[in-house]
């Protein structure tokens, strides 16, 4: 090997250095999720109970692989649309509006506060697979219009797995999957994010 190879070999191997020191000493990340997916009440599951949640979290990135998080989440029923191709210019769409869960119910509101691990593997320079896992205070109510059906709170399983995508600037765009355990109510969401390290 020549002198003339070395020397940008150095440079690029300390500049992969310093991008990665940069990285290791952003120790925060703040993030926010939509998501939908489906829910269960009991094993109930049907056509209409579709969810919908804002998940909003910070994370203190102890090393390369590891962070905890912290999180909180909100969400509610999602109606389906059923729209109709009645021109070339009108369509008519209708609220499908179906009861939940196999229960005279239209309304699920619930909320959880999460605090989990969690655990990333680097694919490329910018791309890790994630997994996190820990538990979830919950609370949720199910309701015909104003009227209460079904409420609980209390401690239950968080999980959610997927990729992320990491720029230098530190802001990253994340794909996954998430599952809620409420007792005797279960959510799996698809969960689209954008994320700050800092």
């Amino acid at each position: 090997m020549n002198t003339r190879s070395i020397i940008p070999l150095t440079l690029l191997a300390i500049a992969s250095f310093t991008s990665q020191a940069e990285q290791n000493n952003e120790t925060h990340r703040i993030g926010a999720q939509l998501q939908g997916g489906d829910a269960e009440y009991r094993n109930s599951s049907q056509d209409g109970d579709g969810v919908g949640s804002v998940y909003l979290y910070y994370n203190y990135q102890f090393d390369s692989t590891w962070a905890l998080e912290l999180g909180i989440n909100g969400g509610s029923e999602a109606d389906d649309w059923d729209c109709k191709d009645i021109t070339t210019d009108k369509y008519v769409c209708n609220r499908n509006d179906n009861l939940l869960f196999e229960l005279d119910a239209n309304k699920l509101d619930y909320s959880n506060f999460v605090v989990a691990a969690k655990g990333q593997y680097k694919v490329t320079d910018n791309s890790y697979f994630y997994g996190k896992l820990g538990a979830q205070l919950y609370d949720y109510e199910i309701a015909q219009n104003s009227k209460k059906l079904k409420q609980d709170d209390g401690v239950g399983l968080f999980a959610e797995a997927g990729w992320q995508y990491d720029w230098d600037n530190g802001i990253a765009l994340n794909v996954g999957w998430q599952y809620m355990d409420m007792g005797d109510l279960d959510t799996s969401s698809l969960a689209l994010g954008i994320s700050y390290r800092f």
